[in-house]
Order: structure tokens, then sequence, then C-alpha cells
């Protein structure tokens, strides 16, 4: 204990005399440590804690894959789960849900929320039951009364956590509900954002759909059952499937996924690669106060020295310098914890939607050792070459020369480091060219419609109270009117659903006088609207007309077709005029009167797919029930949101409102994760190279003053100082030549990585790469200017009278 504490007071006494060097080290690792700690916790609580269902890594979902619609993860369908079901011999159960949402009125202001339907048996393969009353029976999917389990979440926010709550009834769709259950804290299925359940009751109608795309399937495997296993037999079950049904099953084939691949979503590669450029950062900050310990041990030489002359053994000598670092480390990582906790609100927007509910960021056990560990490590990292060369050298020599003289193995060291500096920080840079360039790709997409000045809302209209069609119309027409006469705003329609807000929702489509085989797809997506509603987006009309008002129930049916779907199916023929028929079970032929520009409905990365648009009074059989109502405005949308929700209310005062935005933030949010992660890549990146600036001004700084006797003696005999220039800048530019050649070469064996999360940019792209090396190139000679300057203004007479 006692050398302990000499050890101290001398690292103290150390830090005392050097208070600039202490300070830059301790804010560069605590930024490095703090950033670190920030992404280890949405890790831990991301991809490392178990997801809130039993034994979740046996928990797989269950897609469809459709080659022929290019879709490898899609909605199966309930004919073809049903046959999974019964056929397979991989796992214990298998369970299917379906989206929902209600309005909940009474207990409070109207609400609308989100849910499930669900089989009795999904909470059992999920492995959980609920934390209040009960979950579903099959006896309940064979009733008819109205029951439904609720989320913790809504539990709270609307019932005040009622202990009471079960039995109690609440108003869904205008109809008396029995709440039978409420379920665990953080549990979620399938995502954060549902808030209620329902028991799925399949009819016989539905169970034989084999051309109608709408589940979510969960499954759970049998013990000793590997994923491989349940791959290929999933698949040997769709083949079968195909055969059987090649009309509708052709070409499909299954997709099982891990639950928690499913639920992270490629945010969980972002993760691991974000958490990857956090260490990189701090490998960087290491490196400078490494160097920055070098160029103060040539100062200590003689310090050292006398130390030895005076009886410390070598061992002695590197713990006292391992001292030093640990404890400049561990009050940077003190620090750094305190930056982790102040920016935890900033990490949790990189924690995939689906997991908000269950992904809680703090500053547990797990994440203190982790922080505890880094500054452990990273004092050990950046201390041990210092320390291991502060010993060396001759003891006559050293105090001989007062502690001037060449680096020698330092030297070496200190341009390792460099090296190393610069070839991460080219890897990082690269990243972050690679999501700009990402970025730019999609937003240089043609979107086939004008985003700015839409305002958008939702408005599900509950399903007792507007169970008529017609009576659905005059609600849209209604609201319509009145929105159309407010201050500001050009046009207003409904649509079912509208760009960016879903990538589903097809339907299986006929066209008179042709008959299909079963290797052509012939699945389109499906858009039920009010007249005005591709007017509102700003399509453009290629050719015919689009729907009006004057296309109302008793007229000839009508449909609108998009250019990929004339291009698949008509050629280079005029569709205007050909009839169409979709699977809606109403048997009636709608004829073509227009083609639209493409409009990416899907968001900006799925293919663009058929689609036709339908007016909504002439399909009273669809399940494509309009719900969002979308205003092009002459004034800033949200400016005029108030007013479009009180027009609403005037229709119906209970009809509640959801999703409030314009159709830029809905544009926006279609690539939010990718904005993050690029600004979290590209701020590590700016860190990166500014440090990368610093380590190589500080090499060539160090450089200069070792060198100054040499200098003036050059000077002396003549020499220029461009020629000077050129000597001292030469060899510090040799090793950033050399970083760059290692840092590209590593980011090219990892593009494979970072590959999963770029859109439309090779993770090899020839214009990043060599845009990030004129950038690094540029930014290390400035770096290399001040000392090269201060070089070539050495007086040769007042060098040699110093020397």
């Amino acid at each position: 204990m006692q050398i302990l504490a000499a050890d101290l007071r001398f690292a103290i006494r150390f830090f005392r005399r050097n208070p600039g060097f202490t300070l830059v080290a301790i804010l560069a690792l605590a930024l490095g440590i703090g950033v670190n700690t920030a992404l280890f916790s949405v890790v831990d609580a991301v991809l490392l804690r178990p997801l809130p269902y039993g034994n979740p890594d046996r928990l797989v979902v269950v897609w469809e894959n459709s080659k022929l619609e290019g879709v490898a993860r899609s909605s199966p369908s309930p004919a073809n789960f049903l046959d999974w079901k019964a056929q397979n011999h991989v796992f214990e159960d298998m369970a299917c849900a379906h989206g929902h949402s209600a309005n909940l009125t009474g207990d409070g202001p109207p609400e609308g929320v989100i849910g499930r339907v669900i089989t009795a048996n999904m909470f059992p393969v999920l492995g959980v039951t609920p934390a209040i009353g009960r979950g579903f029976t099959e006896e309940d999917t064979r009733s008819a009364e109205p029951i439904v389990i609720l989320s913790d979440g809504l539990w709270r926010r609307r019932f005040a956590a009622d202990p009471n709550v079960v039995g109690r009834q609440i108003e869904m769709d205008g109809q008396q509900t029995t709440v039978i259950g409420v379920t665990r804290p953080g549990f979620f299925y399938p995502t954060s954002r549902v808030e209620y359940w329902l028991p799925y009751r399949m009819t016989p109608g539905e169970a034989a759909r084999r051309t109608s795309h709408y589940l979510n399937v969960a499954a759970r495997l049998k013990p000793g059952v590997t994923l491989e296993k349940a791959k290929a037999d999933m698949n040997t079950i769709a083949r079968g499937l195909a055969r059987q049904y090649p009309e509708a099953d052709y070409g499909v084939s299954t997709a099982v996924v891990p639950a928690l691949e499913q639920v992270a979503g490629t945010a969980g590669s972002a993760l691991w690669i974000l958490l990857a450029g956090a260490g990189f950062v701090l490998l960087i900050a290491c490196a400078n106060v490494a160097n920055l310990l070098l160029a103060k041990a040539v100062g200590r030489r003689r310090e050292i020295a006398v130390r030895q002359a005076l009886g410390a053994g070598r061992g002695r000598l590197i713990r006292q310098m391992i001292t030093e670092s640990v404890l400049l480390s561990s009050l940077g990582g003190a620090l750094g914890i305190a930056l982790a906790a102040f920016s935890l609100r900033l990490a949790g927007r990189l924690v995939p939607p689906a997991m908000t509910a269950s992904a809680t960021l703090s500053l547990d056990v797990r994440v203190m050792l982790f922080a505890f560990g880094l500054s452990l490590a990273t004092g050990l990292l950046f201390g041990a070459g210092p320390a291991l060369w502060s010993g060396r050298g001759d003891l006559h020599d050293v105090l001989k020369q007062g502690g001037r003289g060449g680096t020698g193995g330092r030297g070496l060291l200190r341009d390792a480091l460099v090296v190393g500096e610069v070839a991460l920080a080219i890897m990082l840079l690269v990243g972050a060219g690679l999501m700009i360039r990402t970025l730019q790709s999609l937003y240089a997409l043609n979107l086939g419609f004008r985003s700015g000045g839409l305002l958008t809302m939702n408005t599900r209209l509950p399903v007792l109270k507007y169970a008529k069609p017609e009576k659905r119309v005059q609600f849209y027409d209604a609201v319509i009117e009145k929105v159309r006469h407010l201050p500001g705003v050009q046009s207003a329609a409904y649509a079912s659903d509208i760009p960016f807000k879903t990538q589903g929702n097809t339907i299986t489509i006929a066209l008179e006088g042709v008959t299909f085989g079963p290797e052509h797809a012939s699945d389109a997506l499906l858009r039920v609207s009010t007249p005005g509603y591709l007017e509102t987006l700003g399509v453009r009309v290629l050719e015919g007309r689009l729907y009006s008002a004057y296309d109302h129930a008793n007229a000839t049916p009508v449909i609108v077709i998009n250019e990929s779907f004339k291009k698949q199916y008509y050629a280079n023929q005029s569709p205007l005029g050909r009839r169409i028929q979709i699977s809606d079970h109403s048997g009636v032929w709608r004829e073509v009167i227009g083609v639209v520009a493409e409009v990416r409905e899907r968001g900006f990365e799925p293919a663009l797919q058929s689609g036709v648009y339908l007016p909504v009074a002439q399909t009273p059989k669809s399940w494509a029930i309009p719900e969002d109502l979308v205003v092009r405005t002459a004034t800033p949308p949200l400016s005029l949101a108030g007013a479009v929700r009180e027009a609403v209310w005037s229709v119906d005062r209970d009809q509640p409102i959801t999703d409030v935005r314009t159709m830029d933030d809905l544009i926006d949010s279609d690539v939010a994760d990718r904005r993050r992660q690029m600004a979290l890549l590209g701020g590590f990146a700016v860190l990166a190279l500014v440090l990368a600036s610093l380590g190589i001004y500080g090499v060539l700084a160090h450089a200069v003053s070792q060198r100054t006797r040499e200098i003036g003696v050059r000077m002396a005999l003549g020499a220029r100082a461009s020629d000077v220039v050129r000597m001292v800048a030469v060899g510090v530019m040799k090793l950033v030549l050399l970083g760059l050649a290692l840092g590209t070469a590593a980011a090219l064996a990892f593009s494979q990585v970072i590959a999963k999360i770029l859109y439309g940019v090779e993770a090899s792209d020839p214009a990043t790469y060599a845009s990030v090396a004129a950038l690094l190139l540029l930014v290390a000679m400035l770096a290399c200017a001040i000392p090269a300057r201060r070089a070539a203004s050495v007086d040769p007479i007042v060098a040699l009278r110093d020397e």
C-alpha cells in the first residue's frame, strides 16, 4: 500500500506539472469512453438481453418468400398458414395474427389505438402469460363475446393502472368489450406500438384463402431442432404447396427468421458497426495520449535516469508509468460515464421502434462494469508503450546529455501509432462517406408525387358505427367539403394507404381475355381513395383520365393503373378501355380509364410494383378502407392541423384523429435510422480526423524540436527553407501514406459488414475512397504546415548556441 501511495503521489505531481497535457488527455479519453459506454447500453438492451418471451432463442417468425413479386418476407395467406401448421415436423406449435386498429371512447377523450387479432395459442407460443387476468382459449375463438387483452402501457395510460380492470367493460369501436387480461411490463408483440389483442375467429371462408396475404406467423422450434433444419422442412412444405396450388403458390418458398433478427432488423448490424466505430475513436484517442506520454517521456529521461542511479529498478519505473496512465484513464472514465448518462436519451433513438417498450436504457451494473473494464483496458493500452520504453537507454549517456537527443525506439513506436491513427480514421471516414452516398441515392429517387405542402392524418372509422359503405362515403364527402373551404387549403382527399406508410396491401387481379400461367405474378398494390386523391398528391397522368365524382356507385366501374402495371401486362399497347377484375369476391370487371406515373408507395427501398387505384364509391366489398386524410396546403401544413381537426370533429365529434404529420416527415421517417447512423458515423469520422491530424502535428512538432540543432547546422551550411520543410515533412507524409494504404485495405476487407446498411452504392465505391483519401491528405498537409514553417524559421546561430 505504501508503494502504491508513493506511485500515486508521483503521478499527481506529474499531472500538476503538466496541466495542459492532463486536461487534453482526460477530455479525449472521456469522450471515447463515454460514447462507447452509451452505445454499449443500447447494444446491451437491444441485442444482448433476452426478448420478453419464454426461451426467445427458440422463437422464430415465418414468412412467405415470393420470388415472382420480389418480396423476400411477404405476409402468408391463411390457407398456407394452416397447411404449414399441419404438415411441419420442426415446430412445437405455430400461431398467427393480423393487424387491427380500434377507437376507444368513454373513459376519456376519443383515442385511436393499434392492436392485433391473434390465435388463442399465440401467447403460449411466445411463452408468456398475462400479468393480470388470463389469456385467450379456443372457446374464446368460437364465442361471439367481445373480449380484449390490454398492454401494460395502455392499462396504465388510459385506465390509471386500475387493479380491478379485469372484467370491466370498455367501449371499443362503439361496442362494449370485456377486459380479460393485462400483459406484463415490457412485453410487446409484434411491436411496441401494439396496445391490445383480440381473439382470432377465423371463418371457413378465410381458412380457404390462398391469394390474400395478411398474416404474421410465430413458431417455436422443437428441442434439438436447428434453424437450418426448420428452414429445410418449411421449404419442402412450400414446394409441395406450389405443386398442389400452382395458381397461388408458384415460386413461393418460406423464410424462417429468428425472433431477435426480426425485431431488431438492420438496426442490429448497424449497432455493432457503430460500436466498432466508437471503439476506433477510442483507439485513436489512446494513440494520441500514448504519443503525448512518449513525448513527455523524452523530457523525463533525465528524471528517470536519476531515479535509476538512486536504485530504482526498471520494474519500479514501469509500474510508476502504468499507475499514471491508469489514473489518467480512470479520471477520463469517470467523466465519460457522466457523459454517457447525459447522452442516454440521444442514444435511445437508436433502439428499433419495435422494441421501445422493452429496451429501456440505463447505466446498470452490466454497463458500469463495461465502462470500468474499458477504462482499465484503455489505461493499460496507451500506457504500456511509454512504460516499456521508459527505462531503456544508457544511464551515463542520458545523464551526460541532460535528456536531449534522439528518441530511438520511441520514434518507431510513435510512428506506428500515427500509422494506426490514420488507418482507423480512414475506415471511419469511408463508412461515413458510404452512408452519405446511401442517403444521396435514396433522396435522388423520383417519388412520383409532390411531397411538399402535404398534411396527413389518420381517422379510422369505427366498424359498427360506419358498417355501411354508403355511410363511410358520406363521412368522407362531408369532411373533404369542410376541409376544402378552409383558408390555405388547395385540395383534400381520403385514401386507404398513402405513400411511405405501408409495404403491403396487395390483391390478386385478372385481365379480361388473359390467362396467367403459374410462373407469372398476378398481384398488384391496391389503393382505394376518394376522387381527387391522385390530384392532391400531384401524380402525373400518362394516359387517359383520373376518376371523379361522376364515377359513383351506379356508374360504370373504373380503375386507374400505374406505369409498372402497364409495362407488365400491356407492354406497348394502350390499356385504355381494357377490363380488369380484382379478387374482392364482387366479380365486377372494371374499365381502365387512366395510367399514372410510378409512385413510391412502399418507401424508398422496396422495388416498384404494379398497382391499381379504385374509387371508394365503387368498392363496397373491399377490405382496403380509406382512413388517411391528405390535404394539400398553400401554407406550412402543420399550421392548418388544428383547423383540419376541427373540421373532422364538426362532422363526428367522437372521431379519434391520430398520426398527424406532414408528408415530408413521413418520408424522412423512412430513412430516419440511416440518418442517425450517418450522423453518428460522421461524428466519429470527424473526431477521428481531428485526432489523427493532432497526432500528425504532434509527431512533426516533436521531430522539429528534437532536430533543432541538426536543422541549424544544415541551414548554416547553406540549406534553403524549402529543403528544411521537405526534410521534416516527407517523413511524416510517408507515415500518412502508409496509414492510408493500410486503412483502405482494411475498409475494403470489412466492406461486406457495412454493405448490409447501404443502398444504391457499392461498399467498394471508388469515388468515396478517392474523396476520403484526398480529404485526409489535405488535412495531413495542413497539420504539417505549422511545424514545417517553424523548422524553416530556425535561426542557425541561436540553435547552435543553445546546444
